[in-house]
């Protein structure tokens, strides 16, 4: 799992948050958290957008990890969780002022009625927020102005930056083929109770014939034939031009030879034996989605290569000793406040709430579908209503 960039303030819409323990911050915010080009970032801003951060992971992941996840290497980096996202989080305050300083570049502007929008949404989540959390967060109203400022001007200079990527991809780049397989354990079984058994060779032998006479009787209807083998058929999509593949390359080599609804000879991998199916050599619908995928990664690429270009002139110093103060000890919880009928009515006001995922659509402000940045504004004005149940 990869840390991701500082997550949208929106995914803690219609949600309160309030204090399950702690003092209150120790750290002295009115010192420099980090200079970028002598430009000095107050630590008391820094420290909030690390505090508001913690909320947002505590809220989607201390469920699966419990409270201990900041002492967990939770991403895979070979780090706690809280080095990890306050890694993340200052890594997202150099790339913010950054954009903000090339802002000319891309003739982007923050409008009187955005600035009074965020005037407002700061407000709002001053009086909304409880004071124990408005305390635990380090928040102010210049604070959440700053971040809701610095989030509008990323969105903007994305949005251009963007604009500069060409979108045209070929068939052929994109070209995805769907197969149906079956795949069935060579070596070992597992147990309702999850004890895994090893198979014996006469097992393996037995498991093979399976496999075979499967294949066979498999050429009329492969899914029929699977559910009264017992096997369970899945589905693959991919293209020959991938880097890599989620199935055994001997897999994909038997599949590739195939033609449309031809089904492949028993496949013998290390640990499984496979039957495969060509249900498509060109699915109209995966290369479709390949292709904004394509277009999709064009641009994070070409976002990134922007965002290096301007840290090569300047230089960003983080304050190690200040930052290093900033803990996430206390623990923040927070609590779905929307009944049922509310979220229906939100949803008539055209607010979205929060998605299995985690994620959530902003409010539109604006009739402009493509007002991006109005809708991360207003989407940022409804989060995080917090509590006042300590």
């Amino acid at each position: 799992m990869k840390v991701r960039r500082l997550l949208p303030l929106l995914l803690a819409a219609v949600l309160g948050v309030s204090v399950l323990t702690g003092c209150g911050s120790s750290i002295d915010g009115n010192k420099t958290g980090a200079t970028l080009d002598g430009q000095e970032i107050s630590l008391g801003f820094m420290n909030f957008m690390a505090r508001y951060q913690q909320a947002i992971y505590e809220a989607q992941f201390s469920s699966m990890f419990g409270t201990g996840m900041w002492s967990q290497d939770v991403f895979g980096d070979g780090t706690d969780m809280e080095t990890s996202v306050k890694k993340n989080v200052a890594e997202s305050i150099e790339e913010f002022y950054l954009l903000e300083k090339h802002m000319a570049d891309y003739k982007v502007q923050i409008t009187d009625e955005e600035s009074a929008e965020m005037d407002e949404a700061a407000k709002k989540f001053m009086e909304d927020n409880s004071k124990k959390a408005i305390q635990q967060m380090g928040a102010t109203e210049e604070y959440v102005k700053e971040m809701l400022r610095l989030n509008t001007i990323q969105s903007k200079m994305r949005k251009e930056i963007d604009a500069e990527v060409d979108t045209e991809v070929s068939d052929e780049e994109a070209a995805q083929k769907t197969i149906s397989y079956v795949s069935v354990n060579s070596k070992s079984t597992t147990d309702e109770e999850g004890e895994t058994k090893e198979y014996t060779e006469e097992e393996q032998k037995d498991i093979e014939k399976q496999v075979k006479a499967f294949q066979k009787s498999a050429k009329d209807d492969f899914k029929k034939a699977a559910e009264d083998a017992g096997y369970e058929v899945s589905e693959y999509s991919y293209g020959e031009k991938d880097e890599s593949y989620t199935l055994d390359d001997a897999v994909i080599e038997a599949a590739n030879k195939l033609k449309e609804g031809q089904i492949s000879k028993v496949i013998t991998t290390d640990e499984n034996f496979y039957v495969v199916r060509m249900d498509s050599t060109f699915d109209k619908e995966k290369t479709e989605s390949k292709k904004e995928s394509i277009v999709q990664e064009r641009k994070n690429d070409h976002y990134k290569e922007v965002c290096d270009k301007y840290k090569e002139d300047i230089k960003f110093e983080l304050n190690e000793k200040e930052w290093a103060k900033v803990k996430f000890d206390d623990l923040f919880t927070i609590k779905q406040q929307e009944s049922a009928d509310t979220q229906e009515t939100s949803e008539e006001e055209n607010t979205d709430t929060s998605d299995s995922e985690g994620n959530s659509d902003a409010k539109d402000t604006s009739d402009d579908e493509d007002n991006s940045e109005a809708e991360n504004t207003s989407s940022q004005e409804e989060s995080s209503e917090a509590s006042e149940d300590e």
